[in-house]
């Protein structure tokens, strides 16, 4: 006999045109929507019936970019979130050492750290760092992912001495004298020490671990937004291992990897819960860093705009490679002149996107004045929208108030009839989708700043930028993002109906299940 659950006696939210009082779902497929009393005629003896008692059933939530295995690195790592000062990052490094019994010699690497958090309002040094151990190589990542301090036995390890030069597209640290700080930026630390930190050794049991918190927060499709063929491998390791909780879609390094999306037509669709979904290209660096790539100049910064990551000609070429394929991709743009850069790329290539739909990833300074142009390309933005919340206050300070209030650009993008979608970048912060929801719906900093109020957007408009939204952006809008007939049974209950709660109380509701086509995978 088929597989039912009938659920009923609480308040659902289809996120589609549809009013109902009761779901059924079959064999993980929602087969009926309706009234109890009708779904109880089309229900099999052994239904199984869920009393939602005043809870919310909705669509689960779909992670628009983030990068998975890297946090699943992260749970590794010394843990430096939420760090105050340079003492308590060398203070829990201490505690590290000690619980875990570390030699004198073995890698030692942190996540998290945000300078602007940090009393001292500046990176850590090497000879900061240097006290936590002389003899152990130390790497600490920023919670933006694009910069990151060295120690003098890490420099070591990577021959970088004060003759180094700096590479296209970043930077390094420098003392007064010249001599190399341990810091880096961009490039510099993306290519060597940021791909140890995100060595992907043992990941299996993480990788699982990683799946189940972001199913906790009623996430049931997830991305791996900047892949490799190791990625790819990991994955489809996964899956034979029956370690695929979520539905995951990988974007891989369009600079580097081209073949690994040329090769693997066999994973266009999914296989074990796993895709390639097209390219991933950067284009600029971090705004809480201040290497976005901006066209007027950060505040009391001279005439310092922030850098590109390559040359106009070869962000053509890289665009063009996936119109050839005939692929999505997905362009990283934090500064509003990386935007043009991609807008103007498009521009150059002539065609209009009817159906690879690329997306602008982050769009942090995107301008109103740009929108325009998405809509006449065919580009999806896609909003790290929690900015606001946790960088607000230092975008203020590092642009000034009318570009700050600008940030993430939702309402505008609304106006413009754009398809928006939201996300968290995780591992730069958790991928808790109801904060990101109540960001985009009171947009208020961290110091309780209202940022930017007419940018504000409503609950219900937030909500379809995690669901029904983001499973367009992954052609998947015919079998996800809503509660309709034929589509897959991936929902969350939550404790409260966001649409009904104050919108200053929506960061607070919680996720009680989350089912995966049926199946749950999450119960708090």
């Amino acid at each position: 006999m088929e597989k039912q659950v009938l659920f009923y006696n609480g308040d659902i939210l289809t996120m589609a045109d549809e009013v109902c009082d009761a779901v059924l779902i079959e064999n993980g497929i929602i087969k009926a929507l309706g009234s109890l009393d009708a779904l109880k005629k089309e229900a099999n003896a052994a239904c199984e019936y869920y009393d939602l008692k005043g809870q919310c059933l909705m669509p689960s939530f779909i992670d628009a970019h983030s990068h998975l295995l890297q946090f699943a690195n992260t749970l590794k790592f010394v843990p430096l979130s939420g760090v105050k000062s340079i003492k308590e990052i060398q203070e829990r490094f201490a505690l590290y050492i000690k619980e875990n019994n570390k030699n004198d010699h073995e890698w030692l690497m942190g996540f998290g750290y945000d300078h602007n958090a940090l009393a001292e309002h500046r990176h850590p040094t090497r000879q900061e760092l240097d006290e936590i151990s002389s003899t152990n190589p130390i790497i600490i990542a920023h919670a933006s992912f694009h910069l990151g301090v060295l120690n003098s036995a890490a420099l070591k390890e990577y021959n970088l001495t004060d003759d180094v030069k700096d590479p296209e597209g970043g930077s390094y640290g420098r003392d007064e004298e010249g001599h190399l700080n341990g810091y880096m930026e961009e490039i510099a630390f993306m290519r060597g020490p940021a791909e140890r930190v995100m060595g992907l050794d043992h990941i299996d049991d993480y990788a699982y671990k990683a799946q189940q918190i972001y199913a906790s927060y009623g996430i049931t499709t997830a991305q791996e937004g900047f892949a490799h063929g190791d990625e790819v491998a990991i994955y489809e390791n996964l899956g034979k291992q029956d370690k695929m909780l979520l539905d995951v879609v990988a974007y891989v390094d369009i600079v580097n990897d081209k073949e690994v999306v040329r090769s693997r037509t066999d994973l266009t669709d999914y296989k074990n819960h796993f895709r390639i979904g097209g390219y991933k290209l950067f284009l600029d660096g971090s705004p809480q860093g201040k290497t976005a790539w901006m066209s007027k100049p950060y505040e009391n910064s001279g005439d310092y705009c922030g850098y590109p990551t390559y040359e106009d000609k070869d962000v053509d070429t890289y665009i063009q490679t996936a119109l050839d394929d005939h692929k999505q991709l997905l362009v990283h743009c934090n500064g509003d002149a990386a935007s043009q850069q991609m807008l103007d790329a498009f521009h150059h290539s002539r065609q209009k996107q009817t159906d690879t739909r690329p997306v602008m990833v982050h769009c942090q300074t995107l301008r109103p004045d740009q929108l325009p142009q998405l809509t006449q390309i065919g580009v999806l933005p896609s909003f790290f929208v929690a900015h606001v919340y946790y960088w607000g206050d230092t975008h203020l300070v590092n642009f000034g108030q009318e570009r700050a209030e600008n940030i993430s650009c939702t309402k505008s993008a609304l106006d413009e009839g754009l398809s928006m979608t939201f996300h968290q970048d995780t591992p730069v912060i958790m991928p808790n989708m109801l904060e990101s929801v109540w960001v985009a719906v009171n947009r208020i900093t961290k110091n309780g700043v209202t940022l930017g109020a007419h940018q504000c957007i409503s609950v219900k408009e937030a909500l379809k930028a995690v669901t029904i939204n983001a499973a367009y952006q992954y052609f998947e809008e015919d079998r996800k993002g809503s509660i309709e007939v034929g589509k897959l049974a991936d929902l969350v209950i939550l404790d409260k109906n966001p649409l009904k709660v104050d919108k200053m109380d929506i960061k607070d509701i919680q996720v009680l299940k989350t089912f995966k086509e049926g199946t749950v995978i999450f119960e708090k």
